[in-house]
């Protein structure tokens, strides 16, 4: 299928607006852009949470933070995943 360039007739909002091609947002895609917009100010929050009630020291703040951020995005390609079947 020919990709749509834009023309004097529509313009590229009035294309994107009113397009009717099954591309249309999905609640999936909808939970995906949430999650990765919140993940990062939620996984520092629980970082330094975990510093503040003394389960670790400062320095291991950085640490805490990349397996939270490593262990979501695997949990979230893993549901994906199963989600879809692939």
């Amino acid at each position: 299928m020919p990709k749509e360039i834009p023309t004097e007739e529509k313009s590229v909002r009035e294309r994107g607006t009113y397009a009717n091609d099954g591309n249309d947002p999905t609640l999936a895609s909808y939970l995906s852009s949430l999650f990765f917009l919140l993940s990062v100010p939620a996984f520092v929050t629980l970082a330094y949470a975990g510093y503040w009630v003394g389960l670790y020291d400062e320095s291991t703040v950085v640490l805490a933070f990349a397996g939270l951020l490593v262990a979501g995005v695997a949990g979230v390609f893993a549901v994906m995943h199963y989600t879809t079947g692939r």
